[in-house]
C-alpha cells in the first residue's frame, strides 16, 4: 500500500483514476489543480504523485519542475490527454518518471504506478548507507521470462543508489528506461511478439493469462536458447547501459514514429520514448538488436 497524491481538474477522470488506484490498495488523496497539489506537498509527503498535464492555476509541467527541484525523493507520473502528447515528451525531459495516456488508464495506470513504486522502494534501502560503492560494473544474461526484469533492474537501481549517483527521482527515471529496453528486447526482439497481439495488453493489465502465454512461448524450442544481455558501467561522471538480444526481431519500432499521437498506445513506442527522453545519449545498432544508453550524472 502506498500514499498517492492525484491531481486532475476533471471529476470524471479523477473518479476513474482514484477507483483504479484504490482497487490496487493504495491510499489516494485528490486535488483539482497544480497549486493545490503543491500546497498539499507542504503538509504531507506521498510516495508518488500522479498529475494531469493540463490544469488551471498551475499546470502539470510546472508541477513536474517544482517537484523535481524541491522534492527530489518523490517520483511523478504524468497523465496525457489526446492532443497533448508533445507535453508528455517535455514532462519526461523535465523530470517525470513515467507517463500514461488517458486513453490507456485501465491498461497502464496500475502497471506504471506499481513499477515506479517498486523502483522507489528498492532505491530507499540505501538511504542510510554512510559509504559509497566505487565505480561498479556488471554484466547479466537474462532469460526470455519477464520475471527476470525486476530482479535485474532492482540490482541496477540499488547499484546507482549505493554509488550515490544522481538523486532518487533521476535514478528511478534511468531504471525505468532500462526496464523498457529489457521489455522490448524480450518481447519484440527475442520472442518476436507483434504489438497488435492481445498478449501485450494482457501483460500490461496484469492478467495472468498473458504472462502464462508468454512463458509458454519462451519455453518453446525456437526461443528457449535466445537471451538478453545487460551490461552496466557506473562511472564518476556517467552511467552506461547496454541491452542486446540475439533474436531476429526488432526492439525498436519506427512506424508510427515514437512521440506522435498514433504511437502513444503502442508499448514498444512508449518504451522508446521513455528511453530517448530520459537518457542523454542513445545509440542503436543498425538492426536494432542492441542499444547503448548513456546518462550524465550532473
Amino acid at each position: 500500500m502506498a500514499v498517492i497524491l492525484l491531481a486532475d481538474d476533471s471529476p470524471t477522470h479523477t473518479a476513474l483514476m482514484r477507483s483504479l488506484l484504490e482497487e490496487a490498495s493504495h491510499v489516494v488523496h485528490c486535488v483539482g489543480d497544480g497549486l493545490q497539489l503543491m500546497q498539499a506537498l507542504d503538509e504531507t509527503v506521498p510516495d508518488l504523485v500522479v498529475t494531469d498535464l493540463r490544469m488551471p492555476e498551475m499546470n502539470g509541467m510546472q508541477v513536474v519542475q517544482e517537484i523535481a527541484a524541491r522534492y527530489s525523493t518523490i517520483p511523478t507520473v504524468v497523465v496525457t490527454s489526446p492532443g497533448s502528447e508533445n507535453l508528455a515528451v517535455d514532462a519526461l525531459a523535465l523530470g517525470a518518471a513515467n507517463f500514461v495516456p488517458k486513453n490507456s488508464l485501465r491498461v497502464l495506470l496500475d502497471h506504471v504506478v506499481c513499477q515506479t513504486l517498486q523502483l522507489s522502494q528498492a532505491d530507499r534501502l540505501f538511504d542510510q548507507l554512510s559509504g559509497k560503492l566505487l565505480h561498479p560494473e556488471f554484466s547479466m544474461t537474462l532469460s526470455n521470462h519477464l520475471s527476470s526484469i525486476r530482479p535485474a533492474v532492482t540490482y541496477f537501481i540499488q547499484s546507482l543508489a549505493a554509488a550515490k549517483c544522481m538523486d532518487r527521482t533521476q535514478r528511478i527515471r534511468v531504471a525505468t528506461a532500462v526496464v523498457s529496453a529489457l521489455f522490448n528486447a524480450i518481447c519484440f526482439g527475442n520472442l518476436e511478439v507483434s504489438e497488435e497481439e492481445a498478449v501485450i495488453t494482457q501483460i500490461l493489465s496484469g492478467e495472468e493469462s498473458g504472462h502464462q502465454e508468454l512463458r509458454e512461448l519462451a519455453n518453446q524450442a525456437t526461443y528457449r536458447d535466445r537471451h538478453v544481455s545487460l551490461k552496466v558501467s557506473i562511472g564518476e561522471h556517467d552511467t552506461r547501459v547496454l541491452v542486446s538480444h540475439n533474436g531476429p526481431g526488432r526492439s525498436m519500432r519506427t512506424i508510427p514514429a515514437p512521440g506522435t499521437p498514433e504511437s502513444f498506445e503502442l508499448e514498444q513506442c512508449r518504451g522508446l520514448m521513455l528511453i530517448t527522453s530520459v537518457m542523454d545519449d542513445v545509440k542503436f545498432q543498425s538492426d536494432y538488436s542492441e542499444v547503448v544508453m548513456i546518462k550524465q550524472h550532473a
